[in-house]
């Protein structure tokens, strides 16, 4: 402040001198003038030269790279993998930093010759040779044709000694197939979450523990060398609590000729059987899991099921199989689910447990959700019968709609009457009705829509899914009488 004052006081004084100099006076007061005034000439000089400093542009300063090493791992660990691959390119601290991240994800892309395949497995190695030894939580590790199998078990290796939890591998499905280096994670307490896909041979020796720690395994598509094996690797993991296996066979085989599932901790259980080419018939599941509480079964093979212990604590089942024939097995396994409070059967499902059961179903006391898929020949006439074995079913979720897609490809037989008294369920419990049409509504639908939405005294809403909505059956629904006051219609 005071140079500032200092300056403006010497312009004042500048433009007196000037006054003075033009006007003649004594030689010497000119002197001494035109001397002071190239002092002030000086001064403006050095104040033009003074420059003060810019304040800091907040968006130019990288505050990120300054952060410490963990606090740059946790941001990262919250980005997708891509994205956090991407970080590589920033600076060379940020070369290395993902390879500490506690997830590793590694895609081998298609190599065409033995060096592309050797540069892959070098940065695998190197990754995990940067960590040290650092704890490792999940290991995704995908690999395509001309792999280098003995190098994958080395990282096998290397990833045991980081204490993996989650490994997840996936190899291609070619003439060479990997055996699973079981020994390698005998003694691995860290391991939770397996999952096999492709090209593996499951070969599993007979011991008492494998697993001592692992509670989820996924075995999708992959081929085994027995039966035995596995059971041998079910049984070897003393607190399993989740195991979904999936067989996608087209034009081989895969050595499965029965699914035997005995776990006392087992919980989660999830099969999808898809078989085409070579599969073998008569393929049987035998289920021993007395603490099952989810069960959720794919499969379009002739297959037998049979539950050697009923799961009392079984609160939820979806099943959509096609019988084969095979009627009574479907039929009892249904039954075994009479317990449930969430269950879905698609129509085939549907008509076996009707072709056995016929009236005398068993009752479902807990329902609360059921997904059904109708067919239009046996479903619709008893459906009175369904609502009265389930008295408790809030949501009733139609799959199909309530005629088989394409209509134009059948002919329809309506054999649904209105039963003379209404079931307790749909007066007096019945919150949520949602019809998944892939067309547009019938003239038959109609009847049991009107129906449903004149008896449900408890309906909020009913949801009307349909690719097409003819506009004047549209109105002639919301037109329908209700029940329910607070009944919504709602067409998606």
């Amino acid at each position: 402040m005071a140079l500032h004052n200092c300056f403006k006081f010497s312009k004042r004084i500048y433009r007196r001198l000037q006054s003075i100099i033009c006007n003649p006076k004594p030689p010497i007061l000119q002197i001494i003038c035109t001397k002071t005034l190239q002092s002030i000439m000086n001064l403006h000089s050095k104040e033009v030269a003074i420059k003060r400093p810019k304040p800091p542009n907040l968006d130019e300063t990288d505050f990120i790279s300054k952060l410490h090493d963990s606090l740059l791992l946790q941001i990262l660990s919250l980005l997708p993998e891509s994205d956090a691959a991407r970080s590589r390119i920033l600076s060379n601290r940020w070369k290395n930093l993902c390879s500490f991240l506690p997830n590793l994800h590694f895609v081998m892309p298609f190599c065409s010759n033995i060096e592309q395949v050797n540069k892959f497995h070098d940065s695998v190695d190197q990754t995990l040779a940067l960590r040290g030894g650092i704890p490792v939580r999940m290991f995704h590790l995908y690999c395509s044709k001309n792999c280098n199998y003995n190098r994958v078990h080395d990282s096998l290796c290397n990833v045991v000694n980081c204490k993996v939890q989650e490994l997840d591998i996936r190899f291609p499905n070619d003439r060479f197939r990997f055996r699973f280096c079981w020994d390698l994670f005998r003694t691995c307490g860290s391991l939770v979450r397996l999952t096999l896909r492709g090209g593996f041979v499951l070969n599993v020796p007979e011991v008492d523990v494998l697993f001592p720690c692992l509670k989820s395994i996924s075995l999708v598509s992959i081929v085994y060398l027995g039966d035995v094996c596995f059971e041998n690797l079910v049984s070897g993991c003393p607190v399993l609590e989740e195991l979904y296996v999936e067989r996608q066979l087209i034009g081989e085989l895969d050595g499965m000729e029965s699914c035997m599932v005995i776990s006392p901790s087992l919980k989660k259980l999830r099969l999808s059987f898809a078989l085409s080419g070579s599969g073998r018939g008569n393929f049987r599941v035998v289920i021993d899991a007395p603490r099952l509480e989810y069960l959720s079964v794919v499969d379009v093979m002739p297959t037998s099921y049979s539950l050697l212990t009923e799961p009392l604590s079984l609160t939820e089942a979806h099943l959509k199989v096609q019988t084969g024939g095979g009627d009574e097995h479907v039929a009892q396994l249904v039954t075994c689910l009479s317990n449930v409070k969430v269950l879905t059967l698609n129509d085939s499902t549907l008509t076996a447990f009707i072709n056995v059961h016929n009236l005398d179903m068993p009752v479902f006391p807990n329902l609360v959700e059921f997904a059904i898929g109708l067919d239009v020949f046996s479903s619709w006439s008893m459906l009175p019968t369904f609502f009265n074995k389930m008295p408790n079913v809030e949501h009733i979720t139609f799959l199909k709609g309530f005629l088989p897609f394409p209509h134009a490809q059948h002919i329809y037989t309506m054999r649904w009457n209105p039963p003379v008294e209404v079931p307790t369920c749909l007066r007096f419990k019945m919150k949520k009705i949602t019809i998944k049409n892939r067309e547009t509504i019938t003239p038959e639908e109609l009847k049991l829509i009107r129906y449903m939405l004149k008896h449900a005294n408890h309906l909020e809403i009913l949801t009307i899914n349909a690719h097409k909505i003819d506009p004047k059956r549209r109105e002639q629904v919301l037109k329908f009488y209700r029940g329910s006051k607070s009944c919504r219609i709602e067409f998606v």
